[in-house]
């Protein structure tokens, strides 16, 4: 990935603290978007804690709602404690959002990312899709989505573009619409380095017509794979713009 300069550093430090602070302050489960984001940034609670000079039962009990909404200079703190943890470590995670931010492949139907994160099984429910592989991760949760059309993707896209299918974060579901077998879609996800929380195709009839490898794949990544039945792609786009508003 592509390094960006210092100054584009700090442009970027200050837009990811300005975002996600507001995403913080803006959701209606504030501890769950405290805990999306320190897992994002691959971080134990024990670490940022020390960082933001308090014990790492206190920050536990924000994340799990056990005390009340963290106020204005909490959560200023636990940004920058991101953020700056972040830089010591090389600044990848600020690099990587930035570069992702705001790049839309037309391949690319819609995107979005959760406030507040939901599991795979309470996903699977909303668009209909049943678990062809996988499904004892159903309770693991997913940051957000990514919907393309696969023919054109394939068709397309490079393994350059790729990285924008996963926004903000790699851990969200990749929605394949169009597909035929399977089979294309779960290669490129094998070959791309950085892997989804879930896959879910929509095209096939059923479960019999997902292509053998797509299948073996997905139980070798660990990766979750669905097949949705809602047949019209708009009305998939509409439920889960639906989630947390």
């Amino acid at each position: 990935m592509k390094r960006l300069s210092q100054d584009a550093l700090s442009l970027a430090r200050d837009r990811l603290l300005t975002e996600i602070a507001g995403e913080i302050t803006l959701s209606s489960s504030p501890g769950q978007t405290l805990r999306k984001w320190r897992t994002l940034f691959d971080l134990k609670q024990r670490d940022l804690a020390r960082k933001m000079g308090i014990s790492p039962s206190v920050l536990s009990d924000y994340e799990k709602g056990k005390r009340k909404t963290p106020g204005t200079m909490f959560v200023k703190r636990f940004v920058e404690s991101l953020i700056e943890l972040d830089e010591e470590r090389g600044g990848y995670h600020i690099n990587r959002y930035t570069t992702t931010f705001g790049r839309v492949h037309s391949s690319i139907l819609d995107i979005r990312e959760f406030r507040v994160p939901i599991t795979i099984g309470e996903l699977a429910s909303l668009i209909e899709a049943e678990f062809i592989e996988n499904s004892h991760l159903s309770s693991n949760e997913t940051y957000g989505y990514s919907i393309m059309d696969s023919h054109s993707a394939i068709k397309y896209m490079d393994s350059t573009d790729f990285i924008y299918v996963y926004g903000n974060n790699s851990m969200r579901t990749l929605i394949f619409t169009n597909v035929s077998t399977g089979r294309s879609p779960m290669v490129a996800v094998k070959i791309f380095p950085l892997k989804p929380s879930a896959v879910v195709l929509s095209g096939p009839q059923d479960v019999k017509s997902i292509d053998w490898l797509a299948r073996e794949l997905a139980v070798f990544m660990k990766v979750p794979l669905l097949l949705s039945h809602l047949k019209s792609v708009d009305e998939m786009i509409s439920r889960l713009r639906r989630i947390g508003q």
